[in-house]
């Protein structure tokens, strides 16, 4: 642990940083002098949800991870870093596979310093929930769209082709002009006349 990168964060203007500081700071105090790190730099937030990954201190914190520029994580406590568990263990999986470790201060157990003997465990438990719940999400999206085809509903994008347009290029293929032609008349696509035959072909069977 020679480089750390220390995050605090606050979703309202009417908490402060100050608690969150004092526990991180009596935290390295506590340290034994050859565990203190040479480096310490500070990433904060102020306002933002820790559902936002889009916080600017959050974001610059794991781009010095990404680049290397510090090897340890520390924040006041898990959802300071992320409210949503499922993004904070793949984002903890991501950073260990950069070498970088985490550590939540008031939450020994969840700690995944470089010292730790069972660091290798917990990321291995990890993966493995961040994989359970990836393939429960993927098992509801799948009994939603059964679900919604059993009701009789369209799923897909709505089509672009109206019935208005299907009439017209069946009149005028009739009428022996080719797609292209036909595009250029109505102002629309060649492929959007193509498929709109083929529709009417498809239907006529």
């Amino acid at each position: 642990m020679k480089s750390i990168g220390i995050y605090y964060r606050v979703s309202t203007e009417k908490q402060d940083l100050e608690s969150q500081k004092h526990a991180v700071e009596d935290w390295l105090a506590r340290l034994d002098p050859a565990r203190q790190p040479k480096r310490v730099q500070i990433f904060e937030d102020e306002g933002l949800s820790g559902t936002d990954s889009t916080r600017p201190g959050y974001l610059a914190l794991l781009a010095a991870a990404q680049a290397q520029k510090i090897d340890t994580i520390v924040v006041y406590r898990l959802d300071r870093f992320s409210r949503n568990a499922t993004e904070a263990i793949r984002t903890l999986l991501a950073l260990d596979e950069v070498g970088v470790g985490f550590i939540s201060v008031t939450q020994p157990v969840l700690n995944l310093g470089h010292e730790n003997p069972f660091r290798r465990t917990m990321l291995a438990a990890f993966a493995e929930i961040a994989e359970i719940e990836r393939q429960t999400i993927v098992t509801r999206v799948k009994a939603g769209l059964e679900a919604a085809r059993q009701r009789g509903v369209k799923l897909g994008a709505p089509s672009k082709i109206s019935p208005e347009l299907k009439e017209r290029v069946q009149t005028l293929r009739r009428e022996g002009q080719s797609f292209r032609a036909i595009a250029q008349q109505l102002e629309v696509s060649y492929g959007l006349v193509y498929k709109a035959a083929q529709e009417d072909a498809a239907a006529a069977e």
